[in-house]
């Protein structure tokens, strides 16, 4: 046996040259690098959605509960200003059907220290796991025969604190309705 065929025969028992080892090697490292940062951004994106989602859904549960109890009121009360129906009100007293009176507002609920939409009736509409950083503001018209009273409902919820998230993590929606009383 010629000594070509033996050493070639040899490298092929051998098992892999340092060369090949190397390729497989940062082949290996590349893949595991592009796949943990794939999954490092749908960890961030996922958190996003779940972060907006719930700021959705506090705010229009919020907001589908105040357009119910105004729909349904009877008639607007003073708010201690001297008028009934104005513009720019942070908080609105009302009467139902049943005869109760309500008042809409904002306040800081001594459990968690959050600002929350509230009730006199002790109830949140929203919870602690958003913040409300404006309103709501209740902004009411009437008609020329101050027969019909419309009410627009503005607030804006935010989801994440500014000192503690990163830019990115906090999330804040302005939401918007409005709602005309029916006259009884």
């Amino acid at each position: 046996m010629s000594s070509k065929k033996y050493f070639a025969k040899m490298r092929k028992k051998n098992g892999f040259t340092l060369i090949e080892l190397l390729i497989v090697v940062s082949l290996s490292v590349m893949l595991m690098l592009a796949s943990s940062g794939l999954f490092l951004t749908f960890l961030l994106g996922s958190t996003k959605v779940s972060r907006s989602q719930i700021i959705k859904n506090e705010g229009e549960y919020a907001m589908s509960q105040m357009e119910f109890l105004l729909r349904n009121a009877v008639q607007l009360f003073d708010n201690g200003s001297g008028q009934i129906c104005e513009t720019g009100m942070s908080a609105i007293t009302f009467e139902s059907i049943d005869s109760g009176v309500t008042t809409l507002f904002s306040e800081v609920d001594p459990s968690d220290s959050n600002t929350k939409i509230a009730s006199n009736s002790g109830i949140y509409l929203t919870s602690g796991d958003v913040e409300i950083i404006d309103g709501p503001t209740f902004d009411c018209s009437e008609s020329s025969d101050k027969l019909a009273q419309y009410i627009s409902i503005r607030f804006t919820l935010r989801k994440g604190t500014p000192t503690l998230d990163q830019e990115r993590d906090i999330i804040t929606q302005e939401f918007i309705s409005g709602v005309g009383l029916r006259t009884f």
